[in-house]
């Protein structure tokens, strides 16, 4: 169930449209809710999503997100990713995802991995 997250996150970090489009198309439902922080109000859409992740590519480009952790159970998901640049992690980041026919449905990010304060 959680491939789709890999390679959704994959698609952060590809430097052509095209290809963001190939892997998100594959991971992603195309009516995508899609929230975080960055995101002044949720984006609907696959337009909209692909909008939001070639900001991320331009604003840092060579830059990855990589999932380092997953856990799921009932068509939900929670990851961990890490978003790296020249080999360093420059932030991590917790992702719930809702998950049907093997894309995402449902994408609400968070900065950090919910430290106690």
């Amino acid at each position: 169930m959680s491939s789709c997250l890999h390679t959704l996150f994959a698609a952060w970090g590809d430097p052509t449209e095209d290809g963001r489009a190939e892997k998100s198309s594959a991971s992603v439902d195309p009516g995508i809710y899609y929230a975080d922080p960055n995101t002044p109000e949720p984006l609907f859409g696959m337009d909209a999503y692909l909008g939001y992740i070639a900001g991320f590519a331009r604003m840092m480009p060579g830059g990855t997100a990589d999932v380092v952790a997953v856990s799921e159970h009932n068509g939900h998901a929670r990851a961990t990713v890490a978003f790296r640049k020249d080999g360093s992690t420059m932030m991590q980041g917790q992702y719930f995802a809702d998950i049907h026919d093997g894309k995402v449905t449902r994408l609400i990010g968070f900065p950090g991995t919910g430290e106690p304060a």
